[in-house]
């Protein structure tokens, strides 16, 4: 599926269904759309969820000076689409919570605190790449079940599985900060 681009919301301008301008309701084949998106963990017809790894490029990108508009673009999501203020709050939500997550930033350049998230999501990159391996080997030795079998394809599965085991990560590394922040108040 090709990446939503204006040319394509402007030819579509109009017709039932699609969304001309960006910051409201989502349509059913902008949703369709945006789920095809690396970027994009998850869609509603009101709410986008960003995969982490692009809410970690897009904080060092942007606190490095890039235009979050220019970096949403280059993932296929343009501000069209997804509205300015959507991509505004989103950076400086992503910003703000990274800042804050770099211990000691207060005494540190904007270049030290770069590093140390470049850091931090190089491990977990590594991380995810190793689970998803892992998951991949063990789903090569699992037999297709037939169509029309009840239960769910081995496509589907390693996706759930993919998933989870993201959201396993996603938790471990929300609660050794919480442990951190409760060890640094103690």
């Amino acid at each position: 599926m090709a990446p939503y681009n204006r040319k394509h919301i402007h030819e579509n301008s109009g017709k039932a269904g699609v969304m001309a301008r960006g910051g409201g309701a989502f349509s059913d084949e902008e949703i369709q759309l945006l789920r095809g998106l690396p970027a994009v963990a998850n869609v509603t017809r009101n709410r986008i969820t960003y995969a982490d790894s692009f809410k970690q490029v897009c904080t060092i990108r942007y606190l490095t000076g890039e235009s979050p508009t220019k970096i949403f673009r280059e993932a296929g999501l343009p501000p069209d689409l997804i509205g300015y203020k959507r991509i505004e709050r989103c950076v400086d939500r992503w910003k703000t919570s990274a800042i804050k997550s770099v211990t000691g930033s207060g005494n540190m350049s904007d270049s030290e605190i770069i590093a140390q998230l470049v850091n931090r999501y190089e491990h977990a990159f590594v991380m995810r790449r190793n689970l998803d391996s892992i998951t991949n080997r063990t789903m090569e030795h699992i037999p297709v079940k037939a169509q029309g079998d009840d239960g769910i394809d081995v496509g589907t599965a390693s996706i759930i599985i993919k998933q989870q085991a993201r959201r396993i990560d996603e938790l471990e590394r929300a609660n050794a900060e919480l442990r951190g922040q409760i060890a640094a108040t103690a």
